[in-house]
Formats: C-alpha cells, sequence, structure tokens
C-alpha cells in the first residue's frame, strides 16, 4: 500500500455544500476508522483542501474520493509520496481483544 496526498481549491460555500457536510463528516470518520484516510486538513481561509490517503494506486485513491459527498464540488489532484511519517506511527498499536 501507498500514501497519496490529495489537494483541491475548495468552491465558494453555497447552502447546497453546507447541507452536505454533516454526511461528509460522517464518511470522512468512517474512513479513518477503516485506516484509509491519514490526514484531513482545510486552509484557515477555507479556500484549499488536503487529505492523505492510504491506498494500493489512483484509481483506488478515486474510488475513496467518491464515496465523499462534496467531492462533485472538488478538483482533486493526487499525488503519490514517497515516505509518509505521522505522529500517529509512534503509538502502539492497541488490541482490544
Amino acid at each position: 500500500m501507498s500514501v497519496y496526498l490529495v489537494e483541491s481549491e475548495l468552491p465558494d460555500i453555497t447552502e447546497e455544500f453546507m447541507l452536505l457536510l454533516p454526511k461528509h463528516r460522517e464518511v470522512v470518520n468512517k474512513l479513518f476508522a477503516d485506516g484509509k484516510l491519514l490526514m484531513y486538513a482545510v486552509d484557515e481561509d477555507r479556500s484549499k483542501w488536503w487529505c492523505s490517503v492510504k491506498a494500493d494506486d489512483e484509481f483506488e485513491v478515486m474510488d475513496i474520493l467518491s464515496k465523499m459527498p462534496l467531492i462533485r464540488f472538488l478538483d482533486p489532484q493526487i499525488h503519490g509520496l514517497m515516505f509518509y511519517n505521522g505522529s500517529e506511527q509512534l503509538l502502539p498499536v492497541i488490541s482490544l481483544n
């Protein structure tokens, strides 16, 4: 599996966009829980969006992104990363068994 950085400009916020936010957050939370999404960020002026996705290839990244309700407002640019380091990698995995 590889990690991909995805970025996009954000459109002007419309009522339609706002109505999709709750469902979008549900999908994002599920993708985090499933280990597919590693990072999700929006800049402070709400003009740009980034996320990092764990996937086998760019086609799988697009499949994952297609589940996000707001994707139709975005023009994602996908960048394959040579490596990805995050603070979550420093914590041990806890087994709930």
